[in-house]
C-alpha cells in the first residue's frame, strides 16, 4: 500500500491505518492484528503518535536455542550438526525447513551451509553494487554496520542521514532488521550475518556454485 494515493493526495496506507483505529478505538467493534516482516513499516507505525498510543507491539522472533536444539534432535541431527546449524542459520524456521529438505543435494551439511552463506553474501553484494539503489557513502555505512553486527551481534544507529537511509534501504529488502523497541539493527536472519563475514573478509571463501 505504500506510495499508493487515492482521491488525489490521500495516502492509501494512512487511510487504511486510520480505518483500523476507528474500528478499535472509536467504534469498539473489533481488534485489528497486523503482521509484517517489513521493519521500516513497523517503525513508521511506532513513530506515529496517534498509532503508537492506540497499539501494542509484539516482536515475533526466531526460535531460541533450546527450541531449535529440541527440533533438530527430533530430526535426528547430532550435537555437532546442531552446533553448526545454529551458527549458520540460528533459529530461523524457514531456513531450517529448507535445510532439512535440501541438504541431501550436497555432499556434507557443511557444504550446504557454506553454499547458503555464499548466496546470502552475493545477495548483499548485488544490492550494494548492481541495484542502482546504493551510493558510495551508503556502501561505506553498510560496511560499518556489518562490522558491528559481526563483532557485537548488533549495531546501534548513528544520528546521520547516511546511516539512517542505509538502514532503511537494507531493511526494505529484508537484509537488515531494525527493532524500534530496542533501537538495535541486526541481520534479518543469521545467514545474512554470515554473508557479512565474507563481505568484511573479502571473497576468499568463494565456492563454485555454477551447477546451482
Amino acid at each position: 500500500l505504500e506510495d499508493v494515493y487515492i482521491n488525489g493526495d490521500k495516502e492509501l496506507l494512512k487511510e487504511f491505518l486510520n480505518f483500523c483505529v476507528s474500528l478499535t478505538k472509536e467504534l469498539h467493534i473489533a481488534h485489528v492484528v497486523i503482521l509484517s516482516s517489513n521493519t521500516v513499516f513497523i517503525e513508521r507505525i511506532y513513530s506515529d503518535a496517534k498509532l503508537k498510543v492506540t497499539s501494542r507491539f509484539y516482536k515475533i522472533d526466531h526460535l531460541n536455542r533450546g527450541s531449535t536444539e529440541e527440533w533438530l534432535k527430533g530430526e535426528g541431527f547430532s550435537e555437532g550438526d546442531i552446533e553448526l546449524i545454529w551458527d549458520y542459520l540460528g533459529g530461523c524456521i524457514p531456513l531450517i525447513q529448507r535445510m532439512i529438505r535440501d541438504r541431501h543435494e550436497f555432499t556434507t551439511l557443511k557444504e550446504y551451509l557454506d553454499h547458503q552463506k555464499w548466496l546470502a553474501y552475493t545477495e548483499i553484494v548485488h544490492f550494494m553494487n548492481f541495484s542502482g539503489e546504493i551510493t558510495q557513502e551508503e556502501r561505506k555505512a553498510f560496511k560499518d554496520i556489518a562490522e558491528d553486527i559481526v563483532k557485537k551481534g548488533f549495531f546501534t544507529p548513528k544520528d546521520t542521514d547516511s546511516y539512517r537511509i542505509t538502514i532503511e534501504k537494507f531493511a526494505q529488502v529484508e537484509i537488515l532488521f531494525f527493532d524500534p523497541l530496542s533501537l538495535n539493527i541486526t541481520g534479518n536472519n543469521r545467514l545474512y550475518e554470515k554473508g557479512m563475514e565474507i563481505l568484511l573478509r573479502g571473497q576468499g571463501e568463494y565456492r563454485d556454485c555454477s551447477r546451482f
